[in-house]
């Protein structure tokens, strides 16, 4: 007797819940599987879906005492449509769990509920969900072995990726390619090679990848998605297609070495050695980022800033040297500690991992932005914003100069930094400690040697007009790594962060000006307190808001209802935010009406909306024929979106409702879209 309970079929896939002993001894696991049978044409996900689609969810509820493994996921297929991937399944597939029994079970029945989600996509999509249970008896000798059962879980673990004795891993990071090598593999020449990453965002899902065999070894070569500088390890499937079948095997490496094997390439292993090695490539590193474009600009400036304290004594340059390095050598230690901190936590973080944060981002612009319209004149506040300026004088002004350039550093990695810090954050915490100490001397070194040299004054021109005008031009590189951060920040959280941190920039410039204007010592003390609460109201309250604001997710559709097109560009049509009321507004003034039912994780719905929607010379057929566009967005299954598609006899999307003058009733356009059909639905309205 076949131990399974069978759910109906939900659209094209049916479900079902099967065990491999027809019976639980106490402490003794057991397999089960959630088969889907899905109708030909149509797939699901992997636990990575791609770059549309959702994955595939099991949910138990168990009886007490007992432990369910996570998901055993089988070797997944790879589906390309124009340029994008996804990641799944077709045909029968089953998804194991280990169930674990405590040691003591009372004697009767135990009952398993798992709640079953998927999402089912062929053109269109449609998602489904499903309660299954099973009940089992409890007995106390060896359990009984289901045949039938015990065949599905045997073809169902032959499925899964395998792990091969003696096979070594190894990744690294050449420019924005990841390299994924493998030795001990036996691969035929001609076979189909690709990776599939369990985490999404390391990997540009869709963009080809270059497979290379040689004899028992090959390597991989792929597009770095954006995730990937945040990424410490690989993890995924290497699928082989040749002669032998389709054949996956199971990776789990750091992203610059082999685990456990060998030392990646310009990054040390361990030992005393390893460790001088490290500190010296972290020093060169550290050199080396005075260069990079993120720090040149502050760099720069202290540079000037020792122009004029140059003709000083000696000590006092040499004091501002060392106060300088000192800023540097602090924020590194405080990065250090919180990255081995989070890292401690289970958090895969790495350097510049605060500039994930749109808020830090944010922030950030807005201290450039301040310390270019200081450079430029229009305010002159000594601390904490002119720490940079060749004026500012005081020990506190170098110090805080060197958190200034630790923290502009951060989003930049220089040569030879990177096995330094792979090997930093994947040792203990002194170690990690020293090599961001080498680091930072590296970074610092340059201007505590100019600061430690006396003879360098003689032949360091005398300060004068010149150093005002260089000044004001060192003013446009701040201004330009300001306008950088403002494309990081529309990068994490889309296009109505990157507006409101404009509108604070505003508010940011108004205030400084303001403080210039009126706060300077030659006022009244009333007018320098007014101007500069004032100042500080509009700097703060700004920034601030920007800071919070920022922290939104990206979204496809903006404040205005505009969406975006595929591709990252705004559309140039504006596309409202659907609802049954607008529709009905729209029809009653008597407009044609197109929707477009879609959701983020819709390979179809985006291959069209990239195709079809979104060019430039069907907005303006939308446009002349006086079409208003609305999106109904399906990611989160909306239940009224659900019943409009039931009205439709639609089950799933992508579907496309074009509403003519004064009819209720829609024409609904195929689920594969080209600008053809649209613009000769479009002409049909005239």
């Amino acid at each position: 007797m076949l131990v399974a309970a069978e759910s109906s079929a939900v659209g094209p896939v049916k479900a079902s819940l099967a065990a491999e002993n027809t019976s639980v001894r106490p402490g003794t696991p057991f397999l089960v599987a959630i088969t889907f049978r899905i109708v030909p044409g149509w797939h699901i996900y992997w636990r990575n879906p791609g770059d549309t689609g959702l994955p595939t969810t099991i949910a138990w509820e168990l009886p007490e005492g007992f432990h369910a493994s996570e998901i055993m996921w089988p070797v997944p297929q790879r589906f390309i449509s124009q340029g994008l991937a996804s990641y799944g399944y077709e045909g029968d597939v089953s998804l194991l769990t280990r169930m674990t029994p405590p040691t003591s079970v009372p004697l009767g029945n135990v009952t398993f509920h798992a709640h079953v989600g998927w999402l089912a996509c062929r053109v269109e999509c449609t998602p489904g969900e499903t309660d299954l249970s099973l009940s089992l008896p409890v007995g106390s000798g060896t359990p009984i072995v289901d045949t039938r059962s015990a065949l599905l879980l045997k073809d169902a673990a032959s499925a899964l990726p395998a792990a091969v004795p003696g096979a070594q891993f190894s990744s690294s990071i050449q420019g924005n390619r990841m390299v994924l090598r493998a030795d001990g593999l036996s691969v035929a020449p001609a076979a189909t090679i690709y990776f599939v990453p369990s985490d999404a965002g390391i990997l540009a899902e869709g963009a080809a990848q270059n497979a290379r065999v040689a004899a028992s070894s090959l390597t991989v070569e792929m597009a770095a998605g954006p995730k990937q500088p945040d990424a410490r390890r690989v993890r995924g499937v290497l699928v082989a297609q040749d002669w032998m079948g389709v054949r996956g095997f199971a990776v789990d490496t750091p992203v610059e070495g082999v685990a456990a094997v060998t030392p990646p390439s310009g990054a040390p292993s361990g030992g005393t050695g390893s460790f001088l090695i490290a500190l010296a490539l972290a020093f060169l590193g550290g050199l080396i980022l005075n260069l990079m474009p993120c720090v040149l600009p502050v760099v720069s400036l202290k540079v000037l800033s020792f122009v004029r304290t140059s003709r000083e004594s000696g000590g006092s340059a040499f004091r501002h040297g060392l106060l300088f390095a000192a800023g540097v050598l602090v924020s590194f230690w405080a990065i250090a500690g919180i990255l081995v901190g989070l890292r401690a936590g289970g958090q895969l973080v790495g350097w510049g991992f605060q500039f994930q944060s749109p808020a830090v981002v944010a922030v950030t612009a807005s201290l450039f932005f301040l310390i270019a319209l200081s450079l430029l004149d229009v305010f002159e506040l000594r601390l904490p914003i002119r720490v940079a300026a060749p004026s500012a004088g005081g020990g506190a002004g170098a110090f805080l100069s060197g958190l200034l350039a630790t923290a502009v550093a951060t989003p930049c990695t220089a040569p030879f930094m990177g096995g330094a810090l792979g090997y930093a954050l994947t040792k203990p915490p002194a170690v990690g400690f020293g090599v961001f100490t080498a680091l930072a001397a590296g970074l610092a070194a340059p201007y505590v040697l100019l600061s430690a040299i006396p003879g360098l004054a003689p032949r360091i021109p005398k300060p004068g007009r010149w150093m005002v005008t260089l000044r004001q031009i060192l003013a446009f590189p701040m201004l330009g790594a300001m306008i950088w951060m403002l494309y990081v920040l529309e990068t994490l959280a889309g296009f109505p962060a990157l507006m409101t941190l404009l509108c604070a920039l505003l508010l940011t410039g108004l205030g400084a000006w303001i403080y210039g204007r009126w706060g300077g010592l030659d006022r009244s003390l009333r007018s320098r307190l007014i101007s500069a609460s004032l100042a500080a109201v509009l700097v703060l309250g700004g920034t601030a808001f920007s800071a919070v604001t920022s922290g939104s997710a990206p979204t496809s559709i903006d404040a205005r209802g505009a969406i975006r097109a595929a591709g990252g560009a705004d559309a140039t049509a504006a596309w409202e935010s659907w609802s049954p009321q607008r529709v009905a507004e729209l029809q009653a003034a008597g407009t044609p009406v197109f929707v477009d039912f879609t959701a983020k994780w819709c390979l179809t719905c985006q291959v069209n909306e990239r195709v079809a929607l979104h060019s430039p010379a069907i907005t303006r057929a939308f446009r002349q024929a006086g079409v208003a566009t609305l999106q109904a967005d399906w990611t989160d299954r909306s239940d009224a979106i659900a019943r409009t598609l039931a009205t439709f006899g639609r089950a799933g999307v992508p579907v496309y409702a074009l509403y003519p003058r004064g009819s209720a009733s829609p024409v609904l356009l195929p689920e594969l879209l080209t600008p053809g059909i649209v613009r000769e639905a479009l002409d049909k309205l005239r």
